[in-house]
């Protein structure tokens, strides 16, 4: 990895440490700080959310027009940016574990402070049900071909 990349990774962790910061503040000025209240409910609706997150970020077509806008050209095909801001964030957009700990910040979040929050966790939680529904559906179409 070129060295100017690991500049670029360290500010991405900079950026990732101070949105916690951020964060923390803002559940605990705004949100539900009884963690001891979240129940199975609440940690599975979150982790259905982030998986929606990812996939959404990661794979979905409705998302590719942001992820070309990162991305170089190269002989009609887009690819990986070689180098800088862009290459970091190409490579967040196609690592479902770094987009997955950025999305479960931003799920988390938004849960803990109220009602729209949760709402709108609820809502991710549905479509990623109805996500693994279809992959589930796929792979059973698949095997029994």
């Amino acid at each position: 990895m070129p060295r100017e990349q690991h500049f670029w990774n360290s500010v991405a962790l900079a950026v990732f440490v101070a949105l916690s910061a951020i964060s923390v503040a803002l559940v605990d000025a705004y949100g539900n700080r009884d963690f001891d209240a979240l129940g199975f409910l609440d940690l599975t609706l979150m982790g259905l959310a982030a998986f929606r997150m990812v996939h959404l970020l990661t794979y979905d077509k409705i998302f590719e027009m942001v992820r070309a806008a990162f991305m170089d050209e190269k002989g009609g095909r887009l690819k990986k940016a070689e180098r800088g801001w862009r290459r970091l964030v190409c490579e967040f957009l196609e690592c479902i574990w770094c987009t997955g700990i950025w999305s479960a910040l931003v799920v988390v979040t938004i849960y803990l402070l109220g009602f729209w929050g949760r709402f709108t966790v609820l809502l991710f939680a549905v479509a990623g049900i109805g996500s693994l529904l279809q992959l589930v559906s796929k792979a059973v179409a698949k095997r029994s071909e």
